[in-house]
């Protein structure tokens, strides 16, 4: 293997695939990245053996094909620090690939890609083709409610539902729960519905440039995006998804209105005096104003703020915990937000002002017990 390339679309191809590599392995190859140069076009794979990524870069020049797996970390830290300037590999008869620029040269040891797993193919596979600028906005909506919690396996991942007059997706953790649909899609196979793991959706959502239509491609144990230039693979995380639906309350007829950004920058302030066990926050809401406070027994901080509000209910206070607030305010796009409320220990659905065209976006956030510490 010989060949030449700009450091700059080196370094933009290992980006797109650096985030798959594990940082330490039981499976030592899995921490190495394969080199594959074949008909004048570079390919550069990843794999954790759950999640796989491919993408193709283009070398200024070839002189001889050839593939290896080079160490990750060593590769991508260099290439990074060069400047933008021409990089030329060579590769000799013992798997030592020779890296040199016009005023240094390294030598790294490699590895023969027979001892690099191949990217898994799918079996009785079907192909839907969606918006990039659709999935980008659903993954981007959703991905903060999944759970990391190992013991729930089934909850560490984005549900994707495709079903005949709707694309869904949901996430929750058991604290906070996200649901959003595009009403306008179609679909005329059998419906689908799997669990993709966090890792992939924040792969993915690198890729989604929001200008192309995306080939997704499913079997019934894996996933692949077909990107222009890269392809993603991931396992499906098995088990069956909970009945979100069961806990999304119908009758949460008390509805609070405020600026998002107002109420953002008092949680925040507010909740730098809350206890770090918790982070727990008050909303005192009364008519026409909403008053968000916290303490800290232990260091004896205290916060209280007030804003004006759209709330003509009878008055309520309700806790929650004010990282998840946040976290539920950066996913609205409108002015206004909209609290719907029930009593102080029912789940509150938060709501867009306005929903966007053909979609429907709710999100469900799980109150404190006030005075728990």
């Amino acid at each position: 293997m010989k060949f030449s390339i700009l450091q700059n679309d080196l370094i933009n191809a290992l980006q797109i695939i650096s985030g798959v590599v594990p940082t330490r392995s039981t499976t030592p190859i899995l921490e190495n990245i394969l080199f594959d140069l074949e008909n004048g076009i570079l390919k550069i794979t990843a794999t954790d053996l759950e999640v796989s990524i491919t993408t193709e870069v283009s070398p200024q020049e070839v002189d001889k094909h050839g593939s290896i797996a080079l160490p990750a970390k060593v590769l991508t830290e260099m290439i990074r620090s060069l400047p933008e300037i021409p990089i030329h590999f060579n590769l000799d008869e013992n798997n030592r690939m020779k890296i040199t620029t016009d005023k240094g040269i390294y030598q790294i040891a490699g590895i023969s890609k027979e001892n690099f797993p191949e990217m898994p193919l799918l079996s009785n596979e079907r192909t839907v083709e969606v918006s990039s600028a659709m999935l980008s906005r659903m993954f981007s909506k959703t991905i903060f409610a999944v759970s990391s919690e190992e013991l729930r396996p089934a909850l560490m991942g984005v549900f994707m539902q495709i079903m005949s007059d709707e694309f869904r997706m949901v996430s929750t953790d058991g604290h906070r729960l996200a649901k959003i649909a595009d009403k306008s899609f179609r679909y005329d196979e059998n419906p689908i519905q799997m669990i993709i793991p966090s890792k992939a959706v924040q792969i993915a959502l690198k890729n989604l440039n929001g200008e192309d239509t995306i080939k997704l491609v499913i079997d019934d144990n894996g996933f692949r995006f077909n990107f222009p230039k890269t392809i993603l693979y991931t396992r499906l995380v098995e088990g069956e998804y909970p009945d979100y639906e069961r806990v999304i309350p119908r009758d949460n007829d008390k509805q609070l209105t405020v600026n998002r950004n107002l109420l953002v920058s008092s949680v925040r302030r507010v909740s730098l005096f809350s206890s770090v066990l918790t982070h727990q926050i008050r909303f005192s809401i009364k008519p026409d104003k909403l008053i968000v406070c916290s303490e800290d027994i232990d260091i004896g901080g205290e916060a209280r703020e007030e804003l004006d509000v759209e709330y003509k209910e009878e008055p309520m206070e309700i806790g929650y915990n004010a990282q998840y607030v946040l976290d539920i305010l950066k996913q609205i796009d409108t002015e206004d937000v909209i609290f719907l409320l029930k009593s102080p220990v029912r789940a509150t659905l938060v709501t867009p002002m306005t929903q966007g065209k053909e979609e429907s976006f709710l999100m469900l956030i799980m109150p404190i017990k006030l005075g728990s510490s």
